[in-house]
């Protein structure tokens, strides 16, 4: 019976994705192979091999969902637990009230929040850079190892990288087209992203602040010009009111705490330590021990974080994949680099790039293993993708030679 259910939800994505490829004829191809990848990986991993990071967290959530599931559907929905990392568990409870239990049932809402992601990747890249960029996203999000493996692996990380990447859609398209439908997307796609890891909404913060500061100054030289814009007096109001609850410290982000923990070193340091463990844990170099480390380890912990494991951190067979995955990340990191002045020039890009940095920073200094690493990182590769995609090689599986991007 779990297995009917399983496939039952196998071919509902599936037919979903073959309406997608008919609504996007251009991306059909991308699609349809997006999904036969993921869909081969979740059989092998459900009948022959386990996939990695398949033990800990991912079956600690399954079996917590299931003991919840079994008190019926309106207790488990009275066991709501908000934006923290039980919102998880309680959303497969619920699928499981309903239907059953069924790993393979869970696996298929990851397996079409994957193939929307491959979808809106696309759309994003399109209308950032151009079609021919835009393709090359497509099929660099669809075989890339790591966000496959995690769009089946039940865990957070497909449903906050979907809604990150909704948030990055109205940051594009407020950065090029203005208009405060496009903040209120973004807004959505972060508190989406919040409720299934709570310091996602670090970039929530780092955009507001870049929207205020913005209205600010469109407010102020309205006043110089004797002109009062009502709406950027409104939006400016919100978001200030936002900031007064973060600063007067009702506001808790993971990793981070509420505003008077975040400028308290020494609750930061003492956070930190306690995450020292595990056979992937960081090499003791990085270990923070004052303040001053903070800012400069916390950098080098950052890039730790993007591109880890190292060779000579190999302790057992496994962490090799997350040497081959710290490669992928080393060169998307290397053509973002060369990248850097186009993205820099593009208001889109250049805030796109800022709110990674900052997440970027808050994961390294809080993450201590490469494991977890691997894992978190899996969020903000889409973004990485699509700042890298110009300078990615390109797919081509016909005899058409397509012309190169020009910077």
């Amino acid at each position: 019976m779990p297995d009917l259910i399983g496939f039952t939800a196998i071919a509902l994505v599936s037919l979903i994705t073959l309406i997608l490829s008919l609504k996007y004829p251009e991306i059909s191809r991308i699609l349809l192979v997006a999904l036969t990848f993921r869909i081969l990986i979740l059989l092998v991993g459900h009948y022959i091999l386990p996939l990695p990071d398949t033990d800990k967290d991912a079956s600690g959530f399954e079996k917590l969902a299931w003991s919840w599931a079994q008190e019926g559907f309106f207790n488990t929905l009275d066991r709501y637990p908000g934006y923290n990392s039980f919102f998880f568990p309680w959303i497969i409870a619920l699928s499981y009230s309903l239907f059953g239990r069924s790993v393979i049932m869970i696996q298929s809402l990851g397996l079409l929040l994957g193939i929307l992601s491959v979808l809106l990747g696309w759309l994003l890249a399109k209308k950032i850079w151009d079609k021919q960029v835009a393709m090359k996203a497509g099929w660099t999000l669809a075989l890339f190892p790591s966000l496959a493996l995690y769009s089946i692996i039940p865990l957070r990380e497909v449903y906050s990288s979907f809604f990150l990447l909704v948030a990055m859609t109205g940051i594009v398209n407020w950065a090029k087209f203005g208009g405060y439908k496009s903040i209120l997307i973004a807004i959505l796609g972060f508190i989406g992203a919040t409720f299934f890891h709570g310091v996602l909404l670090i970039g929530g913060v780092v955009f507001l602040f870049i929207v205020i500061m913005t209205y600010l100054k469109d407010t102020y030289k309205s006043i110089l010009y004797l002109r009062i814009n009502l709406k950027s007096i409104l939006i400016v109001s919100i978001i200030f009111i936002f900031f007064i609850f973060y600063f007067s410290g009702r506001i808790y982000i993971p990793y981070v705490g509420n505003f008077e923990q975040s400028i308290d070193t020494t609750w930061l340091i003492e956070n930190i330590s306690k995450r020292m463990k595990g056979d992937a844990t960081y090499p003791e170099w990085t270990t923070i021990k004052t303040p001053i480390e903070l800012v400069y380890k916390g950098l080098l912990r950052s890039f730790y974080f993007l591109v880890a494991p190292f060779p000579w951190d190999v302790t057992k067979t496994i962490h090799f994949y997350g040497v081959f995955d710290g490669l992928l990340y080393l060169i998307l990191t290397y053509l973002i680099i060369k990248n850097f002045k186009v993205i820099w020039k593009d208001p889109a890009l250049k805030i796109i790039l800022i709110i990674l940095a900052s997440y970027f920073f808050i994961f390294g200094v809080g993450t201590s293993n490469f494991g977890a690493g691997l894992r978190h990182r899996t969020k903000f590769v889409i973004e990485l993708i699509i700042l890298a995609a110009p300078l990615i090689p390109n797919f081509s599986f016909s005899h058409k030679k397509l012309r190169k991007y020009d910077n």
